[in-house]
């Protein structure tokens, strides 16, 4: 009785000591690294999406992921940090580069657009590998 009552104590500490424990430290520092965060700092979320961060809200932040284009995530999904060097693409923060030929406004892109088929509103569409 007594060595099923102490494998069972070995057991449990094990569990705390390999599973719980290590959870309650990743956590505790994800907490940390959430409440460090400042408006300008750049990070990457928990889906790879890095964007430097706009506001930040009790439970949301926004960030903008590329110049001009912003979205709101959940702080919990703000895995970390980054520093530039992690970062393999850079983008520039002048709105003079991002300007455009005033006379290009107006002017279509040339694309070829293969003519729309027959279609009659009185036949089915048929895909092209049905062999009827």
């Amino acid at each position: 009785m007594l060595q099923t009552l102490l494998m069972l104590a070995l057991m449990v500490a094990v569990f705390y000591f390999l599973l719980i424990r290590p959870a309650q430290k990743k956590q505790k520092d994800q907490q940390q690294m959430v409440s460090a965060l400042a408006a300008g700092s750049r990070v990457m979320t928990t889906s790879g999406v890095f964007g430097t961060i706009v506001h930040l809200g009790e439970r949301q932040a926004v960030l903008e992921i590329a110049p001009g284009i912003e979205m709101t995530v959940l702080k919990q999904a703000i895995m970390r940090s980054v520093s530039p060097a992690e970062e393999e693409f850079e983008y520039e923060d002048d709105a003079s580069a991002a300007e455009t030929d005033p006379a290009d406004e107006g002017a279509q892109p040339s694309v070829d657009v293969p003519p729309a088929p027959d279609a009659s509103p009185d036949t089915p569409f048929q895909r092209p590998d049905d062999a009827r």
